[in-house]
């Protein structure tokens, strides 16, 4: 079906590890951010990610709480498409322990925010 395809099967997968990497790479230096009071805030003020994140001060989640939890998701599924190809590519092997890495710090930083209280649920 595809064999007169020009588009080499080589350029889809380095796309998809493009945007991947990329995606991970900003939840970690959002996570990395998440350690400094100035930015995540405190219980006496809030921080920046408070002003620029939910700016109309409602009780919901703020967008970048939403951000790490919907592309965590998507990361955790996008890195069993890797999986097949574990041992034969290192670009799958790096892939699949950046994911993985990633999965284990959001686990991280929701047992931090549950433990601390900046997450509370009422």
């Amino acid at each position: 079906m595809f064999e007169n395809s020009s588009f080499p099967e080589g350029r889809a997968v380095g796309v998809v590890t493009v945007i991947l990497r990329t995606v991970i790479g900003l939840n970690f230096v959002r996570y990395a951010l998440s350690f400094s009071p100035w930015f995540e805030g405190s219980a006496s003020a809030p921080g920046v990610a408070d002003r620029l994140f939910n700016p109309n001060h409602t009780n919901g989640f703020r967008a970048d709480f939403i951000w790490l939890a919907l592309s965590t998701v998507l990361i955790f599924f996008a890195m069993f498409g890797f999986v097949p190809s574990f041992k034969d590519s290192q670009r799958s092997r790096v892939n699949v322990y950046l994911s993985l890495a990633w999965v284990a710090a959001f686990v991280f930083y929701l047992w931090r925010m549950l433990y601390g209280g900046e997450l509370d649920f009422g």
